[in-house]
C-alpha cells in the first residue's frame, strides 16, 4: 500500500505541474507575458527544469523587454539542447537587445567541429553512450570467447575492437564536456557595471558594462569576481553584479 501511496503522489505531483505548465503556456498565448512568467518559475521551483521550459521563460521576460532574465534563460535553454534551432535563433534576438555590443574572438575549423562533436549530447547523453557501448563490447567480447565457429570469432573480435575504439574516444568526449562543464559563465544583471583592473574599486576603471552580457567567470576574490568577455579583455566586477549561468 505505501509503495501505492508514493507513485500515487509522484503522479498527481507531475499531472499538476503538467497542469501548470500548459496554464502559463495558456497566459503567454493570450499576452499575459508577467502571470507566464510567474507560473513558469512555480514550475521550476517544483524542481522541474528543460530547455522548453527555460526557451518560454526567455521568451515570457523578452516579451517583457527584460533584457537580463531573456539572455539568461535563452542560454539555460541553450546549455540543455545546444543544437535548437528556435533557442539559438531567440538568443541571438535577445542578444541584440544588449547595449555593449562584443566581438567574438575567431575560432579555428578545428574548433567548431571539436565543438559541434561536444554539442552533439548533453554532458549525461555522453555519459549514457560511454556505458552503452562498454556494456554492448563486453557482450561482444563473451560471444568471441564462448563462440565455437571461427567466421563469428572474427566478427566477434573484430566487433570488440571497433567498439573499444569507440569507447575510447567517447571517453575522451565525455572528459572533455566535463572540463566545459566546469567553466562557469554569468550574466550582468545591473544595468551599468564598472570593471576594474583589480578587486577593489581604487584600481585602474577598465570600462562599464551593462545588463544582459555574457561574461566568463575565472576567479573569485571575497565579493569581486575576476570576468573575461567573449573578446578576450579581462576585468574585475562586483559579484553581485551577475548571476552565474550553474
Amino acid at each position: 500500500m505505501r509503495i501505492i501511496f508514493i507513485i500515487f503522489l509522484v503522479f498527481t505531483s507531475n499531472q499538476a505541474i503538467d497542469d501548470l505548465f500548459q496554464k502559463s503556456n495558456e497566459y503567454y498565448t493570450n499576452g499575459d507575458y508577467q502571470n507566464a512568467v510567474n507560473g513558469y518559475l512555480d514550475v521550476l521551483d517544483s524542481g522541474f527544469e528543460s530547455s522548453e521550459l527555460y526557451f518560454n521563460l526567455g521568451n515570457s521576460f523578452y516579451k517583457l523587454n527584460n533584457i537580463p532574465d531573456s539572455n539568461f534563460y535563452y542560454e539555460k535553454a541553450k546549455s540543455i539542447s545546444p543544437n535548437d534551432e528556435d533557442i539559438l535563433t531567440n538568443l541571438i534576438f535577445a542578444k541584440n537587445l544588449r547595449i555593449d555590443k562584443i566581438e567574438i574572438l575567431p575560432t579555428t575549423q578545428m574548433q567548431n567541429f571539436k565543438l559541434s562533436i561536444l554539442n552533439l549530447f548533453t554532458e549525461k547523453g555522453w555519459a549514457i553512450s560511454l556505458i552503452s557501448l562498454i556494456w554492448i563490447m563486453s557482450f561482444t567480447f563473451i560471444f568471441y570467447i564462448i563462440s565455437k565457429d571461427s567466421k563469428f570469432k572474427r566478427l566477434f573480435f573484430t566487433l570488440s575492437i571497433v567498439l573499444m575504439i569507440l569507447s575510447s574516444l567517447t571517453l575522451f568526449i565525455n572528459l572533455e564536456k566535463k572540463k566545459l562543464s566546469t567553466i562557469k559563465y554569468a550574466i550582468v544583471y545591473d544595468k551599468e557595471i564598472e570593471v576594474w583592473s583589480e578587486p577593489n574599486n581604487i584600481s585602474e576603471l577598465k570600462f562599464l558594462l551593462h545588463e544582459g552580457t555574457k561574461v566568463k567567470q575565472l576567479d573569485v576574490i571575497e565579493d569581486w569576481v575576476n570576468i573575461q568577455l567573449e573578446n578576450g579583455t579581462l576585468g574585475w566586477i562586483q559579484s553581485t553584479s551577475i548571476r552565474v549561468l550553474d
